[in-house]
């Protein structure tokens, strides 16, 4: 019966989300055509996000708002764990931002349409020169729109529900904007839907945001440093959470190993 139910819950959330996605995508096309950065598409976009947490029945817990300024730009980098954690994000951090997100997404009709309308910026990571064109357009658009830029440096989601090694681009995009890097840590979305199934599993999630850390005390020599820091930040909190999570979600540690 369980099982019986959870398909149910996964068929269920899967037309909810056909119906937001391609309502919010034909409002995001419209309004993308003039002014794709406007806060008509950037509520759009919290909505919908909001929405998509709402119907999979997942809770988010959030802690360290105090370390956000609203006015300010960062170079937001978490852990990618899920599907969910991009949702999590856009949904309860309370910044105006753009994406970098895989090509893949971009072919799925009206979510890669609205997308594409939104401003998300699209990076092939099987071509590195597409790849440092796309991280230069991200500078441009951060300087003339003043919007933050949510990237996640592992480059693709965890298979193994582990803290993989990050990639040079955002950290370089810092670097070059002089943007503060905001990090935050990602926990429970693993679980929520795990790698090669669509079956959901409702239950909490925590995102910490930790405090900026400020990009102009590094450059091109110390980069490996910077990298560090904040990657270091991000796993030590996500193991100090993960049992906590693991344990009010009622369901047995991922097979993940430290």
């Amino acid at each position: 019966m369980k099982r019986v139910l959870g398909l149910l819950h996964s068929a269920v959330f899967a037309l909810l989300l056909v119906v937001i996605t391609i309502v919010g995508a034909i409002i995001v096309m419209a309004v993308g055509m003039i002014r794709p950065y406007s806060p008509i598409n950037q509520w759009v976009m919290k909505t919908w996000s909001r929405l998509v947490l709402l119907f999979a029945g997942v809770k988010v817990e959030v802690q360290g708002l105090e370390h956000v300024q609203p006015n300010q730009s960062y170079i937001i980098v978490g852990n990618h764990q899920s599907h969910f954690d991009i949702p999590v994000v856009v949904g309860y951090l309370p910044l105006k931002m753009t994406i970098i997100s895989k090509k893949e997404l971009f072919k799925i009709p009206f979510f890669g349409w609205g997308m594409k309308a939104a401003g998300v910026l699209k990076v092939d990571r099987s071509n590195r020169h597409q790849a440092i064109a796309t991280l230069k357009e991200a500078e441009r658009i951060l300087r003339k729109h003043h919007i933050s830029l949510l990237a996640f440096p592992e480059g693709t989601r965890s298979r193994d529900g582990n803290i993989h090694r990050f990639k040079k681009g955002p950290f370089m995009v810092a670097l070059q904007t002089g943007l503060p890097v905001l990090p935050i840590t990602l926990v429970g979305t693993y679980e929520i839907l795990p790698p090669k199934t669509l079956n959901l599993n409702p239950g909490r999630v925590k995102m910490v945001i930790h405090p900026p850390v400020d990009s102009t005390q590094f450059d091109l020599n110390s980069r490996d440093a910077f990298i560090e820091t904040v990657k270091s930040t991000i796993e030590k909190t996500f193991w100090e959470e993960y049992e906590r999570i693991s344990q009010s979600n009622r369901r047995q540690p991922s097979p993940i190993a430290r």
